[in-house]
């Protein structure tokens, strides 16, 4: 049987590891551009990588992925993160292979056009307008009443997001929710009606239309910039809370036509409503996957790269998840993260080796080391460190998890803020 060629867009990392691990032989080729050159690891694990200047047009990336398969056939497309989703689309597109269609990824990426959809279809009517100037926001915020969310059309990471409880929040907003769009493709803003509620993300698979949620993560984050400080899996829900939840998500997949991946999507639980935050095309960060595959036994990220590769994985997670939901003996899963309130560059810290060893413990990283800075939680970026843990239930696993976050110290030379 001869190997498959697969191209990814953009992203790499590990990916190729984990593609060649669920399709021994497999050959990769690598388009990306310069911005996210950073990703690329192992360049020795690829057949040919190709770094474009970063406003290179679509039609440069469809002529050489052109190339590429007439020296080479591209048999699948991966695009394993948020970035140049539309020229995997494209390019898939091009060369009659399955993947996202354009409008998927425009719906799922444009947080307007997806309100727009959602909307339309009836899963979620959440009023929500472009805005591209503070007086924009004002005249939009008149018409739609307060509590209101503003924040990057195309935002990721929690970045650039702001609450508006009245009109003397309306200038910080703006120019808060505009700093949050550097970097990505649009410099537009939404806003939208505020809900409050208790927020959680859903895990699922898609395989030819069918969904599958594999779980259901409570998320705890900062109430002024929403950074996420930790989530338990599963989620502590009644099955008819569940239910409502998984309808849903399922309907907003079938709304924006998500037929063939992992998806992470947010959503907020308001009274008897199940809200959309949004959705992605892939799965979830933080270490959510890695909670999931340690309760349920699905591995997402391995799921996604199998459905890529055009590998059917529903049968199997259907079992592991009926497996996990009869099991009597349970594991829960929960991760915290460490949040320092001194401003200032980190001169050493201490305590890893202490957390590690606590009971229940799977994994503790420091992601700010000596000579980093320690800024305001303004973003994911700001996070200092993690430990996720495992317990018989949520409480336990979030206490265990949380111990060990408690034992990191950090010692800091005081800066500005």
């Amino acid at each position: 049987m001869t190997s498959q060629h697969l191209l990814i867009i953009t992203g790499a990392k590990n990916k190729p590891d984990l593609a060649r691990r669920v399709s021994p032989g497999l050959r990769i080729s690598l388009i990306t551009r310069q911005e996210m050159w950073h990703t690329v690891w192992d360049m020795e694990k690829f057949e040919r990588v190709i770094v474009l200047p970063d406003d290179t047009g679509d039609a440069e990336w469809l002529a050489l992925a052109r190339t590429i398969h007439a020296l080479d056939p591209i048999d699948a497309v991966g695009n394993f993160t948020e970035k140049d989703l539309d020229k995997a689309a494209a390019i898939a597109a091009d060369l009659d292979i399955n993947w996202h269609s354009a409008e998927t990824v425009q719906a799922v990426g444009d947080k307007f056009w997806m309100r727009r959809r959602l909307l339309e279809t009836g899963v979620d009517e959440t009023p929500c307008e472009v805005v591209t100037s503070p007086e924009d926001l004002r005249e939009a915020a008149e018409r739609l009443g307060y509590p209101l969310i503003c924040k990057p059309r195309r935002g990721i990471s929690s970045q650039g997001i702001s609450r508006l409880a009245g009109p003397e929040d309306l200038d910080g907003a703006f120019a808060w929710s505009s700093g949050g769009t550097r970097d990505l493709d649009s410099t537009d803003l939404i806003v939208e009606r505020f809900h409050a509620g208790d927020e959680y993300s859903v895990e699922c698979l898609s395989e030819d239309g069918r969904h599958l949620v594999v779980s259901i993560t409570k998320k705890f984050a900062d109430r002024e910039h929403f950074v996420e400080l930790g989530h338990v899996v599963p989620a502590p829900l009644d099955p008819q809370t569940t239910t409502r939840i998984a309808d849903t998500v399922t309907r907003m997949l079938d709304a924006l036509g998500v037929r063939d991946t992992a998806t992470h999507t947010e959503i907020i639980l308001t009274g008897d409503a199940v809200r959309i935050v949004e959705t992605h095309l892939r799965p979830g960060g933080d270490r959510i996957t890695n909670m999931v595959a340690a309760v349920t036994g699905v591995d997402m990220p391995d799921a996604a790269a199998r459905r890529y590769l055009g590998q059917s994985v529903l049968a199997e997670a259907e079992k592991a998840v009926a497996a996990y939901e009869t099991a009597s003996d349970k594991q829960c899963a929960a991760i915290r993260y460490a949040m320092p309130s001194t401003v200032g560059r980190v001169t050493a810290v201490e305590g890893v080796e202490a957390a590690s060893k606590l009971p229940g413990v799977q994994e503790v990283t420091v992601m700010k080391k000596p000579g980093s800075e320690l800024t305001q939680l303004t973003g994911s970026g700001a996070r200092a460190g993690f430990a996720w843990a495992l317990g018989a239930s949520q409480e336990e696993a979030t206490a265990r998890a949380q111990a060990a976050v408690d034992e990191l110290r950090f010692e800091v030379e005081p800066g500005t803020p």
